[in-house]
């Protein structure tokens, strides 16, 4: 069971790792992107020896169920973020995020190990490994040709609108191009400008559109595990340790 669970994880870890980076930083300063990711470490910092303490008396199937649970409840929180987010939410989303993360690692490390004599241990870590780096590897190749296709989709849409048909867009040029002429440019090269600094929003509004989508894909694909804790064998946790 545990060579099912341990891509799973990795899958999701590397892969809302590689959304939930670049896009603080891309909607934020780099300073207020740092301190929205700090309380996710801090919490996985203090909860990591909770975990080893709590895990003889909860079972390895709560705690990894729990985990995948939270863990799909923080993607689909970052899928509800808008532009007009604070960084109170951000931070309980992140936070919540760490506490999925926290109860994941210890339960299935000790799940892999859990029926090996100590012997082989050393080639179990080297299966452990490669089931992590085969689902981290495929978690960010998903997403990243998820965020590139959606973002091609949510632009195509976008661009239907941007025509002097319509009327928002014809409000947004006249008073960019009514800004960059009144910073000293002519007015032909302020119109050119606001077309640009134009398609420019469309094009981060289309990536922003881009980033919910594939937190929302996450957060099922990590709920996904919460019913394989249900095939867990029973084993003898001192058993495990003893294997460590």
């Amino acid at each position: 069971m545990s060579d099912t669970l341990t891509p799973a994880t990795a899958w999701g870890l590397p892969g809302s790792r590689s959304e939930i980076n670049p896009w603080f930083i891309a909607i934020t300063v780099t300073t207020d992107a740092r301190l929205v990711l700090g309380p996710g470490a801090f919490v996985i910092v203090m909860l990591a020896p909770v975990v080893v303490r709590i895990l003889p008396k909860v079972g390895v199937k709560r705690l990894v169920g729990f985990g995948f649970f939270v863990f799909a409840l923080a993607m689909w929180q970052y899928a509800c973020f808008t532009l007009g987010t604070d960084y109170r939410y951000e931070a309980l989303a992140r936070a919540l995020h760490g506490l999925g993360i926290a109860t994941l690692f210890v339960p299935v490390s000790q799940l892999a190990y859990s029926n090996l004599a100590k012997s082989k241990n050393n080639k179990a870590s080297s299966l452990t490994n490669l089931f992590r780096n085969q689902g981290g590897s495929f978690g960010i190749a998903f997403v990243t040709t998820m965020l590139a296709r959606r973002t091609q989709f949510h632009q195509s849409v976008l661009v239907a609108h941007a025509t002097p048909l319509d009327e928002r867009y014809r409000q947004l040029v006249a008073n960019l191009t009514g800004y960059f002429a009144g910073h000293g440019l002519s007015y032909a090269d302020a119109v050119v400008h606001a077309q640009a600094e134009t398609f420019s929003l469309l094009e981060r509004q289309a990536t922003f559109l881009g980033f919910l989508d594939c937190f929302w894909a996450l957060g099922w694909f990590v709920l996904m595990g919460v019913p394989l804790v249900f095939l867990i064998q029973k084993f003898r946790a001192t058993s495990a340790s003893e294997n460590h």
